[in-house]
């Protein structure tokens, strides 16, 4: 299952906390708020659940976004980038020891934003599968999946097989298929090991969403589709499968 991914605001300049919603929302991306100061940003992080968040560096409080950066990384496992006009060196390097997931310039352009945000949901993919809470929970991992001109915050268990062209995965889900900008084997170590398995050089398979199995033929089919089960990878697949 798919959802919106909730976003927010936490910048101190109305227009520009007008101009990123307008953005966001007219791309399918939630905006759960846009917070003025540090202690609206606070109540929402308590109350809502939030994706990703987009934080200007210069508030007009007596706590700056550096402080609310690094409470974030503290507290909650959520990427998020700085927004920001010029700054000078001190505050830059006080920035880069919160380990952001990017930076954007004021003024910016729609097209820098989306940008920041997809590099950032990608490098988000990559760091939360290396943390222990991922590995002790990856039967609920949810990953950010690139969904035309937006972000899908998607169920890894509702993920059926995947199929490698090139450069490009195409991703199968029960409602959507995404196209994913990264080899198998990269994405591979994203995933479960225990829920998929590879069965041809080209496919990986969620093997709790395969109809069946024609042992004779080499053929397994899942959503419909008749994937090719490799003949060097047939016992390990089949012996896999046989586990569940």
């Amino acid at each position: 299952m798919k959802k919106q991914i909730k976003i927010l605001i936490v910048e101190d300049e109305y227009i520009t906390a007008k101009i990123l919603s307008n953005f966001l929302e007219l791309s399918g991306y939630e905006v759960v708020g846009c917070a003025m100061d540090i202690d609206d940003a606070l109540i929402y992080l308590e109350k809502e659940i939030i994706d990703f968040v987009i934080l200007d560096i210069n508030l007009n409080d007596k706590k700056d976004g550096i402080w609310l950066a690094t409470h974030i990384k503290e507290n909650y496992n959520i990427p998020f980038i700085y927004l920001t006009a010029y700054i000078d060196k001190g505050t830059f390097f006080r920035a880069i020891k919160t380990s952001p997931y990017g930076f954007l310039a004021k003024p910016f352009q729609k097209n820098e934003l989306f940008s920041a945000i997809e590099i950032a949901l990608h490098k988000h993919n990559e760091i939360s599968n290396l943390s222990p809470e991922t590995v002790n929970k990856k039967n609920n991992k949810t990953i950010f999946l690139k969904n035309i001109d937006r972000f899908d915050k998607v169920l890894v268990e509702d993920i059926y097989f995947i199929e490698s062209q090139k450069n490009y995965l195409i991703i199968h889900t029960n409602d959507l298929i995404y196209k994913h900008r990264a080899t198998l084997k990269e994405f591979i170590e994203l995933l479960p090991n225990t829920n998929f398995v590879k069965v041809h050089r080209a496919f990986l398979v969620n093997i709790n969403k395969i109809i069946s199995i024609d042992k004779a033929n080499n053929i397994i089919v899942v959503l419909d589709k008749n994937i090719p089960i490799s003949k060097n990878l047939k016992e390990k697949v089949i012996s896999k499968i046989n586990l569940i």
